[in-house]
């Protein structure tokens, strides 16, 4: 009897753990088809239909009541400052406005270049961040190099001497 007891209990083991194996078995394959499932219906996706709707493609402007003006007037108190700001002259002298004022060009000295034992100086001068080797005597737009040396140089720009230092 004994020996059937063992025989009986090796037999519910054995069936516990088939069971064990299905239920797992089943559990992985259903893991699978639910993975497999999700990934054929994202390279598939359902297209729904789109409705078009139909617009009036004639254009109805609403035509304007009138044109918004404007004044700029004068104002006596600084709105910052709190201060009275100065009454402004006017002048009646004729003045032609047509005439453009001499601007001075942005210039700057980058160095002198010369060669040893010889006495002809070439100077580096930026003028309106272009840059131009000029010899004394020179002129570039309306710019003339008077004279230089290592450290600074005097042009003439519209009958006005300038110092441009290095």
């Amino acid at each position: 009897m004994p020996f059937q007891r063992q025989i009986i209990r090796l037999k519910v083991l054995r069936l516990k753990n088939k069971t064990k194996t299905y239920l797992l078995l089943f559990a992985v394959l259903a893991i699978w088809a639910t993975l497999g499932y999700k990934i054929m219906a994202g390279l598939n996706p359902d297209v729904s239909q789109i409705n078009n709707q139909e617009f009036d493609a004639a254009f109805n402007p609403k035509p304007q009541k009138g044109i918004d003006t404007f004044s700029i007037s004068d104002i006596a108190r600084d709105p910052f400052l709190g201060t009275l700001a100065s009454l402004k002259k006017v002048s009646n002298t004729n003045t032609t406005l047509n005439t453009i004022p001499d601007v001075m060009p942005d210039i700057s000295y980058g160095g002198l270049i010369q060669k040893k034992g010889s006495k002809s100086k070439v100077y580096v001068v930026n003028i309106n961040n272009q840059q131009y080797l000029l010899k004394q005597g020179q002129s570039v737009n309306d710019v003339k190099l008077l004279k230089g040396d290592k450290t600074a140089i005097i042009i003439r720009f519209k009958r006005r001497n300038y110092t441009v230092k290095l």
